[in-house]
């Protein structure tokens, strides 16, 4: 083996046969227990395994007593094997173990990296790689390993090596080296009795080498043993190429069906090509996958999209690129499904324009429809036909038009997914939607010219947001600057900038080509509860929204509600873009709200929305108090709504942020004062422990206004105790201190104590958060005073912890110690978690400071756990740094960095650029 440097050997991991480690002239093999564990180790190289995982893959279940204490004794014995050849790999990091590799090699990766180079190579290239990757393997993997997990990965690897022995095949293949083939796939059979592809390889080998019925005997030898050992039947690509084998052995002379007359016309009916044609090359790469002539069946897909996403242009594109595959011709037919102007057009009629344009003479065309399709698909049995139907409205409309025998590809155009028909015909649906913004800046480009679009980046990007991608729109656009040469696009730009004026922008007369028309004939196509769905979306604040939500502003049963969605969904008028989350496209919710405001009376959007923002708050404030059980009930509202746990409340304020900001702005508009501030404080723990501070602020200062509409002075204390704190969270100290102030006076003429004493504890933490912990620790130590005359033992225990903390900062180590002992004896024997965590982080201070680094870490590790698990991303970065701090102090560096570098990935989640620069200082090399 080669030597990376001077000095020390090479060193290599082997998982592709037994599990070894090879340094220079040094091997040792590891079996049993200990090579269940390097090789779940080494199967995750550079990612942590914890503990429970990596006693899972040496014991089968139940795990024995001790299994932790049992790893850490095989870590131990495999950490000394691999140290004694001059490899210490092996890390310890919560919650287990990770296999640092850096300069060493692992044989699976050595293996895979020459696959990867194979796949991009050419043919001649590739077989090389190929020939290098397998040389890799030494026999069975992970052999002398045993148990479910070793078998299982072995499993896995056994089928990376014969995906490769596979693929080697093609190679030869495309290069004719059909003996070799037959020879290496024949042997590889026995091996993998029931692999399809290499079954595959060697029909079609022996058929390219004259011998058919060997390639028949190998499927009918194949077949059975799938059907009799494991009840299946062949793939349809496999049915296929016996087909294929089949009809040449049986017409071996065939002439071409147009040598000989009479000679049939060839239709070529398709519209011109798109002129100007960008982007979709996935979907077309898609389009070219599905597709093929040589099928067991004939090839039908439905390209489904929005009105005005280019379903049509992709279409013709594909076609035009492909009519060489179509030597027999190509059928259009726009079936006008959405036509504003016209009926959509019968089956029966598009069937008589077909059946002449493939020679039929008119007068034996029959009357009937179903005859006519029993004609149409007997002169196409055997002939190859592209057959474009357009602008579909259903299935029913598509399905009479569809041939009976394999040759011929359908492409079907709709704004209706149609699946019935994959379920009918097989037939794949494609999806179009929205450019991507590089994809519509890409199309603007090809239309204005670089020039034009440097020019003025200002206005690109407004167009670029407004249009939402829609090709359709930025087709538009492309229409009115070349009939306009000399506008500059600050004009459009401005028109689309404002939502009364942004689909007039988007509309040239020509009503193929305007997008209220194209919106228009979507909306009239649906059932009027649908129709009524579909408006009060338009009216919804945010990008997005939850069935629930739905239901709520439809006034309907969620069922019922879903079963309307469905139908918008067909009409690709929404989209699911999550399970039970669904998002519009902006210029169609514009046209929804737009006609919402024509077609619904004011009382019926107004009902809806009311529904809506009652929903998210009493929702809000419901996840909130399953986030923060122990927090003063304020807000006594989502009694109907409840929350399995913490997780599946910081799940639903995941998915509803976006809406929750939004709605509140709403509530505030719609006069609904009393739930615009619940919002706020029904946001507010989510908000803080996301170090949303901005959003939180703003949230609070809209809260603000609400409660001085309201004139109740308690309202009013409460929001101003929170429009202070959320100030005082944003550097803002005066107006924090002027809004504390406010809400002390309030509660003090409510004579509320256990409030008071909340707004002191606030005061004390912007204090000494701010430079001043002396000022700090009176208010704390008010608050304490007036929380144990309240009797309250969780409030008690956060007074507690705040006062240890501020004497921490003041170097009274003693009395810190004291109080945040007494408020983790509180938090733990009242099960607040959240409050033992902030404990938890002050005692892991206070070791750190008088160089108890060991019990330091055990304090962090504690509190990382509980912030972790309650999803305090805010505060889990913070003890990240601290837990890295320490163990650097301790000089585990690996493990230091490792921290630093989660809590690096935190901050810069949350934008919190001060924090973040500070922690990439941390990890500049020494």
């Amino acid at each position: 083996m080669e030597k990376p440097d001077g000095n020390a050997p090479a060193i290599l991991f082997r998982l592709l046969g037994p599990v070894q480690l090879e340094a220079g002239a040094g091997k040792v093999t590891f079996s049993g227990r200990q090579g269940a564990l390097l090789a779940a180790l080494l199967l995750q190289a550079d990612r942590v395994v914890s503990t429970q995982r990596l006693a899972e893959a040496i014991w089968a279940e139940p795990l024995p007593s001790g299994a932790a204490s049992r790893v850490r004794m095989l870590v131990s014995e495999v950490r000394r094997a691999c140290a004694a050849l001059g490899a210490p790999v092996i890390h310890t990091q919560r919650p287990g173990y990770l296999v640092r590799l850096g300069p060493a090699r692992l044989d699976l990766a050595c293996f895979q990296d020459q696959i990867a180079l194979a796949r991009q190579a050419p043919a001649e290239q590739a077989l090389g790689h190929y020939d290098e990757a397998l040389r890799w393997w030494r026999g069975a993997p992970l052999a002398g390993i045993t148990g479910s997990y070793a078998e299982t990965q072995a499993e896995w690897l056994d089928g990376l090596r014969l995906d490769a022995l596979e693929e080697r095949l093609s190679v030869l293949l495309a290069l004719g080296r059909t003996t070799d083939v037959v020879t290496e796939a024949r042997a590889l059979s026995g091996e993998a009795p029931f692999r399809e592809r290499l079954h595959e390889q060697l029909m079609q080998a022996l058929y390219e080498s004259g011998r058919p019925s060997e390639a028949l005997e190998v499927y009918r030898q194949f077949r059975c043993r799938l059907v009799n050992e494991l009840g299946l039947e062949p793939t349809d690509e496999l049915q296929q190429l016996q087909h294929r084998i089949l009809r040449s052995e049986a017409n071996p002379r065939r002439p071409h069906r147009q040598d000989g007359p009479p000679a049939l016309p060839v239709p070529s009916q398709l519209p011109a090509a798109p002129a100007s044609f960008t982007n979709r090359s996935d979907e077309l790469a898609e389009l070219d996958r599905r597709q093929s002539v040589e099928t067991g069946h004939v090839g039908v897909t439905v390209i489904s999209g929005p009105g005005g996403s280019g379903k049509t242009w992709l279409a013709l594109h594909w076609a035009h690129t492909h009519r060489d595959r179509y030597p027999d011709g190509q059928l259009y037919a726009n079936l006008r499904g959405f036509d504003a102007a016209e009926e959509p057009v019968p089956p029966g009629t598009v069937l008589r324009h077909f059946l002449t344009a493939l020679g039929v003479p008119p007068a034996v065309i029959p009357d009937e429809q179903e005859a006519r399709a029993a004609l149409y698909r007997s002169v196409l049995a055997d002939r190859r036909v592209l057959i474009v139907l357009d602008n579909a409205r259903d299935s029913a409309q598509v399905t009479p038009l569809i041939p009976g025998r394999p040759g011929c590809t359908v492409l079907v155009t709709s704004r209706n997914r149609l699946v019935s028909l994959h379920t009918t015909h097989d037939a794949r649906l494609l999806e179009v939607g929205a450019f991507s913004d590089e994809e519509a800046r890409r199309m603007l480009a090809h239309h204005f010219g670089p020039d034009t679009m440097a020019a003025d980046p200002d206005s690109v990007a407004v167009l670029l947001k407004h249009t939402g991608g829609l090709p359709l729109a930025l087709g538009v656009l492309a229409a009115r600057a070349t009939a306009h040469p000399g506008f500059p696009l600050a004009v459009l730009a401005r028109e689309l900038r404002d939502p009364a004026t942004r689909l007039d922008a988007l509309q040239t007369g020509d009503l193929g080509a305007d997008l209220r028309a194209v919106f228009a004939s979507s909306y009239a196509a649906l059932d009027p509860p649908a129709a009524r769905l579909f408006l009060l979306l338009g009216t919804v604040p945010g990008p997005e929204i939850g069935l629930p939500a739905a239901a709520a502003l439809a006034g309907l049963p969620p069922a019922a509600t879903r079963t309307l969605i469905s139908m918008l969904e067909t009409a690709t008028l929404i989209r699911q873009h999550a399970p039970g989350r669904y998002w519009m496209h902006d210029l169609i919710q514009l046209y929804a709200a737009e006609r919402a405001e024509a077609d619904l009376p004011a009382e019926t959007r107004r009902q809806a929305l009311t529904r809506l923002v009652e929903t998210y708050t009493d929702t809000a404030c419901a996840a909130d108090r399953a986030l923060y059980p122990h927090r003063p009930a304020v807000a006594r509202r989502g009694g109907r709504h409840v929350f399995a746990d913490a997780a599946a409340a910081l799940a639903w304020f995941e998915a509803e942020l976006p809406c929750l900001l939004p709605a509140q702005v709403l509530a505030a508009e719609l006069g609904m004062d009393a739930e615009t501030w619940q919002l706020a404080w029904g946001m507010n723990t989510f908000l803080l422990r996301r170090s949303y501070t901005r959003e939180r602020l703003t949230s609070w200062e809209i809260a603000l206004a609400a409660a001085e509409r309201l004139r109740l002075p308690y309202t009013a204390a409460v929001v101003h105790w929170h429009t202070g704190y959320a100030h005082a969270a944003a550097g803002r100290i005066d107006a924090a201190a002027g809004h504390l102030d406010r809400a002390l006076e309030l509660f003090g003429q409510a004579q509320d104590r256990p409030m008071l004493a909340q707004v002191h504890h606030t005061f004390g933490w912007t204090w000494s958060v701010h430079g001043q912990p002396r000022r700090g620790l009176a208010h704390a130590q008010t608050a304490l005073r007036l929380q144990r005359e309240a009797g309250d033992p969780i409030w008690e225990a956060n007074a507690l912890s705040a006062v240890g903390w501020i004497r921490l900062q003041l170097g009274e180590y003693d009395a810190a110690r004291d109080a945040c002992e007494q408020a983790l004896t509180l938090f733990r024997r009242h099960h607040d978690g959240g409050g033992e965590a902030a404990t938890l982080d002050s005692l892991g201070l206070l070791a750190f400071h008088q160089g108890e680094y060991e019990r330091a870490l055990e304090y962090y590790g504690r509190c990382l756990d509980l912030r972790e698990g309650t999803g305090n991303a805010s505060q889990s970065a913070d003890t990240l740094v601290a837990f890295g701090d320490t163990h650097h102090a301790l000089g585990h560096t690996a493990e230091a960095r490792a921290a630093w570098r989660r809590a690096l990935t935190l901050y810069d989640a949350q934008h919190r650029r001060a924090e973040s620069e500070r922690v990439r200082q941390k990890l500049l090399p020494p």
